[in-house]
């Protein structure tokens, strides 16, 4: 395996669905993990870049919602994408490019299950929860007749000879890498693969009956089933994510009358495409085998990320409450010293409040009063005749 490049740091927020452009140059960042997170797709970096042992940063990115509508800014880019790759949105099979008939058709399909989700992460090499079927690299376009029939299992893409061993290397060799770390350096999916290398693959009839004329070299041809004269379509899309979607859709009986129906007679092409489509099985057998250790790797990485989560969650109420606490300290005390200031006098001199003036005074006029009496009491030595309780002027008569 050759080694990885540097990824340049990007100022993109993680949450986006797409790049601003898809002229956007990247590269790969040294890595002794295969594991890395991805987002939609390489033109979408994410913001933090961190020297650990993913390639991206750890910031949390959810798969996309199948039970929710597709976005219109994914259909905007995609429409972006097939301009600047395809000249526009054309049918990948019959080269159509009706804006009524053509759609835009998934590899994976949206309605994936996430067990599975995750068992193509674990074996792509991809972090928990980062397999996006909303990806560009997950998309491509397809006539009406033809989308139907390619969700319903009725034909797949086969990638060429080299590319389909270099996929049964990776998925192998990620799967040991998680089994057993160790200082192999595997190439990042989306680096192996870039949105804008576009991959041969031959379409496979599994059970395709459709005749349909296709615009090739100029000229109008006619194509029966199982289309042995139909050229190698280029597409864009990943081909892993290709394999994943025909895994299911082969059984290896079916291997030697597919081979015949595309070369009626034994040719090294015939022999090729035996080989590929034994390969094709094989790989394949490589996610299936893998499915158990999978499921115990996602439920691990889940609580992992649940407990991480709670973590935080819990420092934030713990800082928030400390932070209440603290103004709430504050405004008491805050109140508490004014109302002493209203209390009591202020030894800088402030102005007494009105009520606390007349109780002074109240208080000043009781003790001259008492004194009063006092020294008439002792002045005339008959403090015994007279009652403290007659009014002053009384008392001094």
């Amino acid at each position: 395996m050759s080694h990885l490049r540097e990824w340049i740091d990007s100022d993109r927020d993680p949450e986006s669905s797409y790049a601003d452009s898809i002229d956007d140059d990247h590269n790969d960042i040294a890595t002794t993990s295969p594991v890395e997170e991805i987002c939609h797709d390489e033109y979408t970096l994410l913001k933090n870049n961190r020297t650990s042992s993913t390639i991206y940063s750890s910031t949390s990115t959810p798969r996309s919602d199948k039970h929710k509508s597709i976005s219109p800014r994914t259909r905007d880019e995609f429409q972006k994408m097939c301009k600047k790759i395809y000249g526009g949105p054309f049918c990948l099979v019959t080269q159509s490019n009706c804006p009524v008939t053509v759609q835009m058709a998934y590899v994976i399909p949206r309605r994936t299950q996430g067990n599975m989700l995750t068992l193509y992460e674990y074996c792509l090499g991809l972090e928990f929860k980062r397999l996006h079927v909303d990806s560009r690299t997950n998309l491509f376009p397809l006539d009406y007749n033809w989308h139907v029939l390619f969700d319903c299992k009725k034909w797949f893409l086969l990638p060429d000879a080299v590319t389909m061993r270099d996929v049964h290397n990776r998925i192998k060799a990620v799967i040991e890498w998680r089994q057993s770390p160790s200082s192999k350096v595997i190439i990042p999916l989306q680096s192996q693969w870039q949105i804008n290398t576009k991959t041969q693959y031959t379409l496979i009839s599994v059970s395709c009956k459709t005749f349909f004329p296709r615009m090739t070299g100029g000229n109008l041809v006619c194509h029966a089933p199982p289309y042995p004269n139909l050229p190698s379509l280029e597409s864009h899309i990943s081909p892993p994510f290709a394999v994943i979607n025909a895994g299911p859709k082969l059984s290896r009986d079916q291997i030697d009358r597919i081979t015949l129906g595309l070369h009626p007679e034994q040719t090294k092409e015939s022999e090729e495409l035996k080989q590929r489509l034994t390969l094709l099985c094989d790989t394949w057998d490589l996610f299936m085998g893998a499915k158990r250790v999978a499921m115990t790797w996602g439920k691990s990485e889940a609580g992992d990320k649940s407990e991480a989560g709670g973590n935080r969650k819990r420092k934030q109420s713990n800082s928030g409450q400390t932070d209440r606490c603290s103004t709430r300290s504050k405004t008491r005390s805050a109140h508490v010293g004014h109302r002493k200031r209203e209390r009591s006098p202020d030894s800088s001199g402030a102005t007494l409040t009105e009520h606390a003036v007349s109780h002074l005074e109240r208080q000043k006029t009781d003790d001259w009063e008492v004194r009063i009496r006092q020294w008439v009491a002792e002045s005339t030595r008959v403090s015994s005749s007279v009652d403290p309780n007659l009014p002053l002027d009384f008392a001094l008569a």
